[in-house]
């Protein structure tokens, strides 16, 4: 009797061990679920210095932990002097994630066709891009080709390389272009009544008709320009996108995907990130149309006087 109470224990114990075996080995035949992390070693992001979180070493070391822990992957930030640089290092490969201007992107796509937009920044009024417009005096009745109109600098893409794009089209008469050197040097001329309008930039709303004057480059110089004579609007560009989030397209989907809810969730979860991540856009993200960058493909074409290695976004 006690040789058979002692064997049952035994026994019970004996078909757990062989269940536990038998399940252990269909675990060990089933295929392990493969994602990202078995096939990219570190994620590298590209910064220009230019962005503020890029000039900042506890900045940087805070951006760099949040995708780590997101994302479960090992994350490097790599700063580039220049837009320039950003682009030969991305269409290279040597960064799989960049944060681009418009005008970066379009050359990067145009020199390998190896990047895509997976999301675009939304500035805090809601805007996801801008349009170059053209502005005069609203008393002003001469054509176009007669008025003297201001400028910032060659390197703005809103305030020289669209329109230039426009003029060599047709699309806009060539007026008398007058440099001013910067956006607050073209508010002067126009209240000193040096320049009978300029070239500016708006911001453009999803629905929105693109057409709010006192929202001339982002409205900041609103309290300035209040001052002089009213303005009219006499020629406007396509929509343009802000500069977008941009991944080389050798990066798995799920990678992808994984950086775009992570991007998604940092208004709600993680402000502050969002604030040092993207200090100009603190609105969030959305995920583009892929014909929203139809439109900046132009942006790369050769324009006499332009610094092509500042690719700047406006």
């Amino acid at each position: 009797m006690l040789a058979t109470m002692r064997a049952a224990p035994f026994a019970g114990i004996l078909r757990l061990l062989l269940g536990a075996g038998a399940a252990l080995a269909v675990l060990a035949a089933a295929p392990a679920r493969a994602d990202y992390r078995d096939s990219v070693p570190v994620l590298r992001i590209g910064l220009v210095d230019a962005r503020l979180a890029a000039t900042d070493p506890a900045k940087l070391a805070a951006v760099s932990a949040a995708f780590t822990s997101a994302l479960g992957l090992p994350v490097e930030i790599v700063r580039m002097g220049s837009y320039a640089a950003l682009i030969d290092a991305h269409a290279s490969g040597r960064v799989g994630y960049a944060i681009h201007s418009t005008r970066s992107y379009a050359a990067t796509d145009a020199v390998c066709g190896c990047i895509r937009a997976f999301r675009t920044p939304v500035a805090a009024d809601g805007s996801t891009g801008f349009r170059s417009v053209l502005v005069v005096r609203d008393s002003v009745t001469a054509p176009v080709s007669d008025l003297r109109i201001g400028y910032s600098r060659e390197e703005s893409v809103s305030g020289f390389v669209i329109p230039q794009q426009a003029i060599a089209t047709g699309g806009l008469a060539m007026p008398h272009l007058v440099r001013a050197g910067s956006v607050s040097s073209v508010i002067a001329m126009y209240d000193a009544g040096d320049i009978d309008g300029f070239f500016a930039w708006i911001p453009d709303r999803p629905g929105d008709a693109g057409s709010d004057i006192s929202q001339l480059f982002g409205g900041w110089p609103g309290r300035g320009a209040e001052k002089a004579d009213p303005l009219r609007m006499l020629w406007s560009s396509q929509r343009i996108p802000y500069g977008p989030h941009a991944v080389h397209r050798s990066l798995p989907d799920d990678l992808v995907e994984a950086l775009g809810a992570f991007l998604d969730e940092m208004p709600q979860t993680a402000p502050g990130l969002l604030d040092i991540f993207e200090p100009v856009y603190g609105g969030g993200y959305v995920a583009p149309d892929p014909e929203d960058f139809r439109n900046v493909r132009s942006l790369v074409a050769p324009v006499a006087g332009t610094d092509r290695a500042a690719l700047p976004g406006r």
